[in-house]
């Protein structure tokens, strides 16, 4: 009996032996150091992926994509904690209005990094060049934050406090997306890319998109608003998040447009470059960034 139970004791401890690596494997230095230098900035990317808590294998330079991404995930949910605290710094109403762009920018980098990540991991379409387009936004969403600061010509407290290593991983992750991009095959369907739906295209050829408009802007009043961006607002109360299209009639609307992070796929026509104008007093001289300043 004892030597039974040894030798089922000794089956095992060689079945743990085999079994649990696999199950806590995590990449191992001279991995992590191989993939990291194909980076354009290899040591941050070696610093975070060896602290990381998920388990990784890197099988392939895709695998190595999701797991950069989710590591930039991680620092932007950081650093935009961090720049919420810095509210109370703020010395006078320029950089108030400077450190409000910034958080709204940062917040957007955090939702852009999710997408590209859920988009990867996810069966739906999302091409390569999808991902370029997600992760190029959020990379440009801190260089706006920081040209802000100059615009308005105010002291920066943001940029000398945090840290580079947030722009650094998402340009790891658009160098390594870049390389992928390159080997997609995208082929066209009429000047259309193979990655657009029918449905799409037909909405793009259509020559009358004004009477698909699911709402209508008139400064009259004969429309369902008198605002664009009351019309906006309306849109980010419907169900689904398929293509919405707003028709804004001739008419000069003086107004900031803001899109909310999650409403998307917002289609504004008008009816002509000289008959719908979109206008406002906001300018770097009143006090208001590009960024805060822009009419659509």
């Amino acid at each position: 009996m004892a030597k039974e139970n040894i030798s089922l004791l000794i089956i095992f401890i060689s079945l743990s032996s085999i079994f649990y690596p696999a199950l806590s494997r995590r990449p191992s230095a001279t991995n992590i150091t191989w993939w990291c230098s194909k980076t354009p900035h290899p040591e941050p990317c070696k610093y975070f992926l060896s602290r990381s808590h998920h388990r990784y294998t890197f099988k392939h330079r895709s695998d190595f994509r999701k797991i950069i991404v989710q590591v930039a995930i991680e620092q932007a949910h950081k650093a935009h904690e961090q720049l919420m605290e810095f509210g109370t710094n703020c010395e006078n109403k320029h950089q108030k209005a400077a450190w409000s762009d910034c958080v709204k920018l940062y917040a957007n980098t955090v939702l852009q990094l999710n997408r590209t990540l859920q988009g990867l991991k996810s069966d739906r379409s999302c091409t390569d060049f999808d991902a370029q387009t997600w992760l190029s936004t959020a990379l440009t969403n801190i260089r706006t934050c920081q040209s802000g600061y100059m615009e308005l010509n105010v002291s920066d407290f943001i940029t000398p406090v945090m840290s580079n290593n947030l722009s650094q991983l998402i340009s790891n992750s658009l160098a390594v997306n870049g390389v992928l991009l390159k080997s997609e095959n995208v082929t066209y369907t009429n000047g259309f890319p193979s990655w657009l739906s029918g449905h799409e295209r037909n909405l793009l050829e259509s020559s009358s998109l004004e009477a698909r408009a699911n709402l209508v802007v008139a400064t009259d009043g004969s429309g369902n608003y008198r605002t664009i961006q009351a019309a906006i607002n309306a849109a980010a109360g419907r169900r689904g998040s398929g293509r919405f299209i707003i028709h804004v009639k001739r008419g000069v609307y003086r107004e900031n447009i803001e899109v909310g992070l999650n409403n998307n796929n917002i289609m504004l026509v008008g009816e002509g470059m000289r008959n719908t104008i979109i206008t406002s007093g906001r300018s770097v001289g009143s006090g208001s960034t590009t960024y805060s300043s822009a009419t659509a």
